[in-house]
């Protein structure tokens, strides 16, 4: 998956898009009233009708978009239906309202139809048959409004240029509405990708154990139940098998134990490769500096856990959309530095799950001689930053 920067951000705009457009396209419109052609005072009954009928037509268009992205059920039920009817007939009133008595604003007020019909059609799902029967319509209203001698400023095209008016709103609406399922399902395609590598991890970590233990555990059954058997007829065949079982019990435990320390004790270059893919696969933009096989392996056993938990770190406590990996040797200095973008501006409260973190990352490293800085980067982003010296390499030799 190709990573993509900024969806948040995108996604907030988008949202807030279609609010922003009925309160431009209805508040053109209504300003209309205090235009020195509008032959009523702004409190006069007739200019408080136009107001009265395009906060109604916003209201309707806010409406439907929060019954639509918002918490509420999506709209399209007969009530929705009828009133979304009912905002277009008020919009159409209010227009031939302005037409009569200000003909020459009746223009730019093709605008508050526009909007009515917009939720119209997001409150119908944007069907194929209402947006041809929506289409019909806003083409016969610009050929009768043309007919009727509604004025089109500085162009001789007044049909086209009053069906763009109406269909203004519609299409920014339509655009949006794309826009924001589109981002919807990238985000559930993230989620997909991160729970499918989570997945593929824990089968080939199954696949392995079983490989280990299966045979070792099926034979400590056998040789239990037959030292069950023999108990009582022969007490110095049960030793022995009870010796077997001994045996293969501890031989099991120490293929599992070095099955583990595999796993913890993998080359640092594939810990940060797996890291770099599992953030790339999750959106993110990881990029990985330095060369990690050159780490020598005491240092590489004490980074790789490191890496691990970074990465869980940023998916978990962040929003990527940027990773570095950088890893530097100088002498016998060690240095990893992960650096992330994506960062809440509201930190976040204990793990509830009383989960270590970074903590547990700075004791282990701490304890065998290195350090450990954690912390903002002062650019709205993380970076954690490691340094392991050449005295570790004796803390981690003897501990193993």
């Amino acid at each position: 998956m190709e990573p993509v920067s900024g969806v948040g951000p995108a996604r907030a705009y988008l949202r807030s898009n279609p609010l922003l457009m009925a309160l431009l396209f209805g508040g053109i419109p209504a300003l209309t009233v205090i235009d020195d052609r509008w032959p009523f005072p702004v409190l006069h009954p007739w200019s408080l009708l136009v107001l009265a009928a395009v906060a109604a037509v916003v209201a309707v268009h806010t409406a439907a978009f929060r019954a639509l992205f918002g918490s509420r059920p999506d709209p399209g039920g007969a009530r929705w239906t009828l009133l979304g009817s009912a905002a277009v007939v008020v919009a159409t009133a209010a227009l031939l309202l302005v037409g009569r008595h200000a003909h020459e604003l009746g223009t730019v007020f093709f605008l508050v139809p526009g909007l009515a019909l917009s939720a119209l059609l997001t409150i119908r799902g944007w069907r194929r048959a209402d947006c041809v029967v929506a289409g019909v319509a806003v083409l016969g209203a610009a050929a009768l409004a043309t007919a009727t001698g509604f004025p089109a400023p500085g162009t001789g095209w007044r049909g086209l240029f009053l069906a763009l008016l109406l269909v203004a709103p519609p299409a920014a609406d339509l655009a949006s509405i794309w826009l924001i399922r589109v981002f919807d399902r990238l985000d559930r395609a993230r989620s997909d990708a991160h729970e499918l590598a989570t997945t593929r991890e824990r089968v080939r970590i199954a696949a392995e154990l079983h490989d280990v233990q299966g045979h070792s555990l099926h034979a400590i059954a056998m040789h239990a139940e037959l030292t069950e058997r023999l108990a009582g007829s022969d007490p110095e065949a049960a030793a022995r098998h009870a010796r077997t079982v001994r045996t293969l019990a501890a031989e099991a435990l120490a293929e599992t134990r070095a099955l583990v320390r595999g796993y913890r004790d993998a080359d640092l270059a594939g810990e940060v490769r797996n890291a770099a893919g599992l953030l790339r696969a999750a959106g993110a933009e990881a990029s990985v500096s330095g060369d990690a096989a050159a780490v020598p392996a005491v240092h590489a056993a004490l980074l790789g856990p490191v890496v691990r938990e970074a990465a869980t770190n940023v998916l978990r406590h962040s929003d990527p959309t940027r990773v570095t990996f950088a890893v530097r040797r100088a002498g016998d200095r060690t240095e990893l530095e992960v650096c992330n973008d994506g960062v809440p501006d509201t930190p976040e409260g204990p793990d509830p799950h009383g989960g270590t973190g970074l903590a547990g990352v700075r004791d282990r490293i701490v304890e065998r001689g290195g350090s450990v800085e954690a912390g903002p980067d002062g650019a709205g982003g993380f970076r954690l930053r490691v340094v392991l010296l050449s005295g570790a390499d004796e803390h981690v030799a003897a501990d193993a």
